[in-house]
């Protein structure tokens, strides 16, 4: 995750794509950990093979209409991320509770 520590509430366009770049370079080894399915999704719809370190420049008109959309959204889990570490920043202590509790269930299974 991004250590910028804010959440989405307080991401601008540009932090969003930053940490879009640095998660999809650590999704192949399935260490991505995203702080919001918001960027998750907009780099889906973006193109994930278009989103490269130094781009922004030619990215932010697209990307930052993308994103004011996905922020808006309810958006599905991301694919491949615990549903625990995949909960909205929103997410009550209870869904978060109740994510880990069906974690553990799943892994006895």
């Amino acid at each position: 995750m991004s250590g910028s520590g804010q959440g989405i509430v307080g991401m601008t366009a540009e932090q969003a794509y930053a940490e879009a770049v640095e998660q999809l370079q650590l999704r192949a080894g399935q260490q991505d950990r995203w702080c919001d399915r918001a960027v998750f999704w907009t780099a889906v719809r973006y193109g994930v093979g278009d989103i490269a370190p130094g781009t922004w420049p030619a990215a932010a008109e697209r990307w930052t209409r993308l994103w004011a959309v996905a922020r808006r959204e309810h958006l599905p889990p991301i694919p491949g991320v615990p549903e625990v570490d995949n909960l909205p920043t929103d997410a009550t202590a209870a869904d978060r509770g109740l994510a880990h509790m069906r974690a553990i269930v799943s892994k006895r299974r």
